[in-house]
């Protein structure tokens, strides 16, 4: 349940907190991507991001990264490592369609890449006109965090809004 008031401070009015309704200050996007990973968690990030989506009137698209593996290990892996890439990568594609078609808020776009997962969605970013990035947050120590975490390099360079939404680790 979002707060109905603020307390702001505004240079406006110096040595003074004003109490605004939450309605002023709240941004009005036009575009949103959402950051999924196809997990457990996929649905109910989406169910949430189409509700903020909704409430701003805003377009909705979604983004999944897969790591690309091959390129990554070039000449290093044989053929039947490539063969097993494909089709883990049909298998993501088939996922990401199933998850878009199972929610109401209509998708705009479904982009989904291989590759770094913070070159990739800041490219999206830029490429579709995102002005808010939701992606899923578990809790997590801060080494972690810092070290294995993919939001973490795009947290540092992205270009628009980014929100996280908590997930449950219990599930």
């Amino acid at each position: 349940m979002l707060p109905r008031a603020i307390m702001v401070y505004s240079e406006l009015i110096p040595n003074q907190l004003l109490v605004l309704p939450v309605m002023v200050i709240m941004m009005n996007y036009k575009h949103i991507l959402l950051s999924v990973a196809l997990n457990k968690d996929s649905e109910k990030i989406l169910r949430k991001a189409a509700q903020i989506a909704k409430q701003n009137n805003a377009q909705l698209s979604l983004i999944h990264v897969d790591l690309d593996i091959p390129h990554t290990y070039e000449g290093m892996l044989g053929i039947e490592f490539q063969e097993r890439d494909q089709a883990l990568r049909q298998e993501s594609i088939a996922a990401m369609n199933q998850l878009a078609n199972s929610q109401e808020y209509e998708i705009k776009e479904h982009i989904f890449h291989s590759g770094y997962v913070d070159d990739e969605i800041i490219d999206s970013v830029e490429k579709y006109h995102i002005d808010l990035l939701i992606m899923g947050h578990h809790k997590s120590s801060f080494i972690r965090q810092m070290l294995l975490s993919p939001s973490e390099p795009v947290l540092r360079n992205m270009p628009c809004d980014l929100m996280f939404i908590k997930l449950d680790d219990e599930e």
